[in-house]
């Protein structure tokens, strides 16, 4: 009886992939023994290729690897070793030349007629073992079905902008922050451009520059300040929004539009009329930000920024 006391199988979904790949390198095994059973010699890394060239002949190299579910490097590679087997035989598509078609070359038909008892075998062995309570073929397909929709590294990322969505908080600025405000926008700034006189200006006065009218605001998650965003009044309904920033390690969570969509609702409450923003066309998943919340681009009405070549704005 098998051991459920183990630390990976204690993991459970966590060590999905490694039990599933203990689970396929010991049929591999235990196939190797089935087919010598059979005075077979045969490594069953082969098998795929073999199996589906003899129920489909010839094929294309990219038409077999659809057929088997392999990245087109890997049918290549295990194309090479089959040639050096004879058992591959490669001929010129006659409608393309630059094609290769593939099929089954004599040696392997005769291999193929020799292996047809042990699969039959094979078949009935892991129906018995697999057919329980939840069958496994029926559970592979339901897992490569929401794969398909859905591959794996999408779904953890989506995970994981949900649970750091409602793990932040979109608070006001204090003056405890102050810190936090300047070192956040010196560090992206430092990063692709020069910190101006004025960056330093405006970072280092908030209350004359942002909070005399406008407003602050700042991202919190686990008491740290990860990202800030500026509204400034100029008069009139105008705000522009600016030093809208996210910590690097904090970046790909949808932080940056959780704040300026935060930012938006404030100016509205601020009376807004108007709010523009100066930017760069290198800074382009901002800007992406900015179409996606409304803003357009507009002339460019001042070189207050070197950095700055590219002005959007959007009304209310």
């Amino acid at each position: 009886m098998k051991n459920n006391n183990n630390i990976i199988d204690a993991a459970g979904y966590l060590a999905i992939s490694t039990r599933l790949q203990r689970l396929a390198d010991s049929l591999r095994k235990d196939g190797m023994l089935i087919y010598s059973d059979f005075g077979i010699e045969f490594e069953p890394k082969f098998w795929p290729m073999l199996y589906a060239l003899s129920r489909k002949s010839p094929m294309g190299i990219i038409d077999l690897a659809n057929e088997i579910g392999y990245a087109h490097p890997s049918v290549i590679a295990l194309v090479r070793e089959m040639e050096r087997n004879k058992w591959i035989r490669s001929v010129k598509d006659k409608t393309d030349s630059r094609r290769r078609l593939l099929s089954l070359s004599p040696l392997a038909q005769e291999l193929i007629v020799k292996m047809e008892p042990a699969w039959d075998v094979i078949k009935a062995a892991l129906e018995e073992i697999c057919e329980g309570e939840t069958p496994l073929l029926r559970a592979i397909g339901e897992v490569e079905d929401r794969l398909s929709r859905e591959s794996f590294s999408d779904t953890a990322r989506r995970i994981a902008r949900s649970r750091a969505d409602h793990a932040v908080r979109i608070i006001d600025y204090e003056p405890r922050y102050q810190k936090d405000w300047e070192n956040l926008n010196l560090a992206w700034i430092a990063q692709d451009f020069e910190v101006e006189e004025i960056d330093r200006e405006t970072l280092g006065k908030p209350e004359k520059y942002f909070l005399n009218g406008g407003a602050i605001l700042l991202a919190e998650k686990d008491g740290a300040i990860i990202g800030t965003v500026g509204l400034q009044p100029f008069g009139n309904g105008a705000f522009e929004l600016a030093k809208m920033t996210v910590a690097a390690g904090a970046r790909g969570l949808k932080i940056g539009e959780k704040l300026c969509w935060a930012a938006m609702e404030r100016a509205r409450q601020l009376g807004a009329k108007r709010v523009f923003l100066y930017s760069n066309t290198k800074a382009y998943q901002a800007l992406n930000l900015y179409f996606k919340l409304g803003f357009r681009v507009v002339g460019l009405d001042s070189q207050e920024f070197k950095r700055a070549n590219i002005q959007m704005e959007i009304l209310f």
